[in-house]
């Protein structure tokens, strides 16, 4: 597959950029305002080749379902309340687009930058994030059950946010050009919701998870280093395997229900309450 080594050069990328940067500067002038008509009208005349320039463009409210925007520059769009249902943004650029409460229900996002992108409350139920970059992106409240994420997220926020039945986890027959996993470090998820999640070998090191809701996540393999899980409903997840060096475990419940908690790397260094 191609997506392979395009996420490897995406993740190559962003390696080397700092955890956050500063937003970009308020722009006096307004934005663009589009309507549908006229946005279907302009993605149909551009060619393959070159992609649609719609940075800054204003498309609030909009019904959009199942537009393609493939490959369009979308920095600093203005989505809050699009409906965007089924809408194909392949290896579209989202950067610091503003989306809140925005309906992306069932819409493929594969390959697309979400950098900064303000998601707040936005429906991603079924949708798809594969080899996505959604650094420190707010999706604070947003919905994402039984979403695909394989994806860069250094740095979000999901702030009780739902990931009920989301697949999150690595796919061991995908493995040809090294792992593809989704990454959280050092994210906020703070009273999020990962009942019956996938996990598997997903990076949580340095993130917070206080007062998640894990409950029957699959965590085998997972990255659990200095992740702060205080609080957080551990009944039913799997752990076997899973590196919890330094996770701080302190007021979880559903500890003594965990499965595999005995094969957990590193189990030594963990912080759990004293009995």
């Amino acid at each position: 597959m191609l997506i392979a080594p395009l996420m490897a050069a995406l993740l190559a990328t962003t390696a080397t950029l700092p955890a956050e940067r500063p937003a970009r500067a308020a722009v006096d002038s307004p934005a663009v305002r589009m309507g549908a008509s006229a946005l279907k009208a302009k993605l149909a005349s551009t060619g393959s080749e070159a992609p649609l320039d719609l940075s800054g463009v204003d498309l609030r409210g909009l019904d959009l379902s199942g537009v393609d925007f493939r490959r369009a520059n979308l920095t600093g769009a203005r989505l809050a309340g699009t409906k965007l249902a089924g809408a194909n943004l392949y290896s579209c650029d989202l950067t610091d687009a503003v989306a809140g409460g925005a309906d992306l229900t069932r819409a493929n996002l594969d390959l697309s930058v979400l950098r900064r992108a303000d998601l707040r409350k936005a429906n991603l139920e079924g949708a798809s994030l594969f080899a996505t970059i959604i650094e420190a992106a707010d999706l604070s409240g947003a919905n994402l059950s039984g979403t695909r994420i394989i994806g860069y997220l250094r740095g979000a926020k999901l702030v009780g946010a739902v990931l009920t039945n989301a697949n999150i986890g690595v796919d061991p027959g995908n493995q040809s050009m090294g792992v593809m996993r989704a990454t959280f470090t050092s994210a906020d998820l703070s009273g999020a919701d990962f009942t019956g999640a996938n996990l598997f070998k997903a990076d949580f090191s340095h993130a917070t998870l206080a007062g998640a809701r894990l409950t029957r996540a699959d965590l085998r393999n997972a990255e659990l280093v200095q992740t702060d899980l205080t609080r957080a409903d551990l009944s039913g997840a799997r752990v076997a395997l899973a590196n919890i060096d330094g996770a701080d475990f302190t007021g979880a419940t559903g500890v003594d229900r965990m499965e595999g908690l005995a094969q957990a790397r590193n189990r030594e260094k963990a912080i759990f309450d004293a009995k």
